[in-house]
């Protein structure tokens, strides 16, 4: 542990988040600009990794970038909570939590939809429900933290909803093809932007120590 603190003087967890979400943007806007007729009610963040987008080998090292950031973060984030009298059990639980949504969003950049359809499949279950999981955890060990914000607290939960939304969209997806593909595309960008969001605040907020 002395080593891991001594890292996280040097190199504040915040900073991974946001060069983590730094560089998926920059990959997802290169992966944007060559996809012909682009739309957020058409396409989905996946076909920016599969072999059809022409910029998917740079896309899918940014998501892999991100992905081993985000566990960093999440490192740093439960040292972060800890010291702020959280429960101990419930973060950590949030970690490994975190952590292997984390782990599954590199698989899904490694497994793209066209070559491992299987696999991609099975790794985004895996990234959507420990993300559910964390979020409302995490929402509500925060809501216990006398000085921590309620706001964010209360972001958990909607990054949540945005999270099972898809989620639910999808899997009705898979028993009813065709069922409202263009609110499942937008659903999912909605999810991932409020992410993305929620890293990002999450980073700064851990910065005030």
């Amino acid at each position: 542990m002395e080593r891991i603190d001594n890292f996280f003087k040097k190199f504040h967890g915040g900073y991974f988040v946001f060069f983590g979400v730094a560089i998926f943007l920059i990959g997802l806007v290169i992966a944007i600009l060559v996809e012909p007729n682009f739309s957020f009610f058409i396409h989905h963040i996946s076909d920016m990794g599969a072999p059809t987008n022409s910029n998917y080998v740079i896309f899918n090292i940014c998501w892999i970038i991100t992905g081993f950031f985000a566990i960093i973060f999440f490192i740093d984030f439960t040292r972060y909570l800890q010291n702020k009298g959280a429960n101990t059990k419930g973060i950590w639980l949030c970690f490994i939590l975190g952590s292997v949504s984390a782990f599954s969003m590199i698989l899904l950049a490694i497994f793209n939809k066209i070559d491992s359809p299987d696999m991609h499949l099975n790794s985004e279950y895996i990234f959507f429900f420990t993300g559910i999981l964390y979020l409302i955890i995490y929402a509500l060990i925060e809501f216990r933290i006398p000085e921590f914000s309620k706001l964010l607290a209360i972001s958990n939960l909607i990054v949540a909803f945005l999270f099972a939304l898809y989620l639910i969209l999808l899997i009705l997806n898979k028993i009813s093809p065709g069922l409202c593909p263009e609110f499942q595309s937008f659903a999912e960008w909605l999810f991932l932007f409020g992410n993305l969001a929620w890293f990002v605040e999450d980073g700064i907020y851990s910065l005030k120590r």
